[in-house]
């Protein structure tokens, strides 16, 4: 099993992601004219991976290994999770707290939105990991 990735790869990757949100919000409204979140997310996961694969190549010395690549995908997934989840808990307990007439989701809402969510989070970490793969191909050489 290949060594671990530095540390610093992390919060590059979150550079990358906030980079990303701005950059689809821009693309979503001036290019598609819409506000819709599959921009945003798209260049998000693209430049996370961009510099999650050439940034972690740069800090260990060779291109990620596949179970790199595979550790520091799965762990910033999980890393996103654990800030946005009570974040988005937090703002739904509040807008409830503010609307009186806001009747809670049903227990079989709340599976439903779990299960959802975490297809989405697989989905996600394993279209990063590829496109890690992708960037940590090293550049071809003209014949």
């Amino acid at each position: 099993m290949g060594a671990g990735v530095p540390i610093a790869v992390y919060p590059a990757m979150l550079g990358g992601t906030i980079a990303g949100h701005f950059l689809g919000v821009g693309f979503d409204v001036v290019a598609l004219d819409a506000h819709s979140m599959w921009a945003p997310l798209a260049c998000s996961v693209l430049l996370e991976a961009l510099i999650g694969a050439r940034y972690g190549a740069a800090r260990v010395g060779h291109p990620l290994t596949p179970s790199q690549r595979g550790r520091l995908s799965v762990y910033y997934s999980l890393a996103l999770v654990a800030v946005s989840v009570p974040l988005a808990g937090w703002l739904a307990a509040s807008k409830a707290s503010r609307d009186a007439s806001v009747v809670g989701p049903t227990p079989h809402e709340i599976a439903v939105w779990l299960g959802l969510g975490a297809l989405g989070l697989v989905a996600y970490t394993a279209a990063r990991y590829g496109l890690m793969a992708l960037f940590s191909s090293p550049p071809r050489r003209p014949a």
